[in-house]
């Protein structure tokens, strides 16, 4: 198909609102209804808080402090942080930032890190960024979740695939002794696929459905519904959990309120799945609402965030319950060139037009639609 994978996750999130109100129910229950096994309970406690995870951008880490990081994050204590690694420092200059901010996690405040290469050392340089941290903080493994794509896209006789980039990341966990996760390799693989879920299942069962006879250091699928889907995200946060006792990390892409919401709630769906109960959970990746000045949700997706690091998920789906276009305010991201430039902001013009209005049916009752707002980067920086 021609059309964009970002478009395709809008119209599954258009097609997700009206299914479920036509059910009668919130789109968590609604999921569930037809992601479990059937005959398991379901009510709106069952998805309660979800934990989110803290994002250290590259501008960030080298510049600011832990403390710096508190107060912008509005002293929200996130169970987990992010760190961008592998971008304008040295392996061993990243690994020291990674050492400086986990020198606050003896304290009160506790929170474990991982760190996100996105593809772009080799194997030398990876295992110095190891190496390094190591010896700047013996105990840094105990706090260190995984590193998510530590290595460059293998490719072998001019062509990629799954099995050659996992043989890679397991020398390096078997030499390194930290965990990896999955995040462009998912996505690539999904590409080649065709997106046809019976032939992705196929090769992650050769790599990770024999854990006896051939063991691995993946920890975590992490899954982007605005790139490859939300269907198959759930889908493979299943055959993550249920089959491979992986976990899933459900991640956004630089999404607005709207999707982030129905990011969180996919996430609450597979973490509260009767056959995710064994598997270890990690914080998801829907802290990016930082980076962005405005919001198509209204209260904000940040209002349904607790100082915990926490997302209501229940308050959010019923904000999301029949949501209408009014309710979707007309802030399109524009950059700022008087501003100065600094990664982690952007300016945004605000407006007190609204985008469109709704369309009622004869019964007055509201269609539900989803829309996504273009921003101000390319798609490539939104997949990093």
């Amino acid at each position: 198909s021609s059309l964009a994978a970002s478009v395709k996750s809008g119209v599954e999130t258009a097609i997700l609102s009206i299914a479920s109100q036509s059910q009668g129910s919130p789109l968590p229950q609604a999921l569930a209804a037809h992601y479990w096994p059937k005959g398991v309970p379901i009510s709106s406690s069952t998805f309660g808080l979800l934990p989110v995870n803290g994002l250290i951008t590259r501008g960030e880490y080298a510049t600011s402090s832990p403390a710096h990081f508190s107060a912008a994050a509005k002293e929200i204590s996130f169970t987990s942080l992010k760190i961008k690694v592998a971008g304008h420092c040295s392996p061993k200059d990243d690994a020291l930032s990674l050492v400086r901010w986990s020198e606050p996690l003896n304290g009160p405040r506790k929170l474990s890190l991982r760190a996100d290469a996105n593809r772009a050392w080799d194997l030398p340089s990876a295992l110095e960024f190891v190496e390094e941290a190591k010896n700047a903080n013996s105990s840094i493994l105990s706090i260190l979740e995984f590193v998510e794509e530590p290595l460059k896209k293998q490719v072998v006789d001019k062509k990629w695939s799954i099995i050659d980039q996992v043989i890679a990341l397991d020398n390096f966990w078997n030499i390194g002794e930290i965990h990896y996760a999955l995040d462009e390799s998912l996505a690539d693989l999904a590409k080649d696929c065709d997106y046809n879920f019976g032939n992705i299942a196929a090769d992650l069962r050769r790599l990770f459905g024999d854990r006896v006879n051939r063991p691995h250091g993946c920890a975590a699928f992490v899954l982007k519904p605005a790139l490859i889907g939300l269907e198959l995200s759930l889908q493979l946060a299943k055959l993550a959990h249920e089959e491979f006792q992986i976990s899933a990390v459900f991640s956004s892409s630089f999404d607005s309120g709207i999707g982030l919401a129905f990011t969180s709630i996919l996430a609450a769906v597979s973490d509260r799945a009767p056959f995710s109960s064994k598997v270890k959970k990690y914080a998801h990746g829907v802290g990016t609402f930082g980076m962005l000045g405005g919001d198509t949700l209204s209260p904000s997706f940040e209002s349904y965030l607790s100082k915990e690091g926490l997302v209501n998920v229940n308050s959010l789906s019923r904000a999301l319950y029949g949501l209408s276009l009014d309710e979707m305010s007309d802030r399109l991201p524009v950059l700022d060139p008087a501003s100065p430039k600094r990664e982690s902001t952007i300016s945004l013009n605000e407006s007190d037009d609204y985008l469109a209005k709704t369309s009622t049916s004869t019964s007055g009752r509201d269609i539900a639609v989803s829309v996504s707002l273009p921003l101000p980067f390319s798609d490539a920086i939104a997949s990093s």
